[in-house]
């Protein structure tokens, strides 16, 4: 298939096709001897699995990581779980920031209008004041 039908198949732009090829996340795609591209179904597995860990959260970074251990062969296993396990352990991270933040909005939820409310409203009169003078 040409890229712009593999464009369509998978939801990417024909640029972001050629990207990925350019920086080594696809393998390269072998074209005609007019420099059409013709991506095989070896190609679109590729692609759908990309951009499967694309949705895990991995940067393209990580992504060609993988894809460069992937390509060394059998003896990369291990570093490339150990690639998706960082991902894990990054995200594990970021989840417990964001309940942190959660806890903070709901206790400021829960107490809005004896303490934030109040507050507010206080700093807004002198702000006020000490402009108006």
């Amino acid at each position: 298939m040409i890229i712009k039908e593999m464009s369509e198949r998978v939801g990417l732009s024909a640029d972001t096709l050629r990207y990925y090829e350019r920086i080594g996340v696809i393998p390269a795609v072998p074209r005609t001897e007019y420099g059409v591209r013709t991506y095989s179904e070896v190609h679109l597995e590729w692609i759908e699995s990309i951009l499967k860990l694309k949705a895990s959260g991995m940067t393209l970074e990580m992504i060609i990581e993988y894809v460069r251990l992937a390509n060394i062969g059998d003896t990369t296993i291990e570093a490339r779980k150990n690639l998706l396990e960082e991902e894990r352990e990054r995200i594990s991270e970021k989840i417990f920031a964001l309940k942190q933040r959660q806890s903070m909005i709901d206790l400021k939820i829960k107490d809005y209008y004896e303490d934030l409310l109040p507050k507010t409203t206080a700093m807004i009169k002198k702000m006020n004041a000490a402009f108006n003078e």
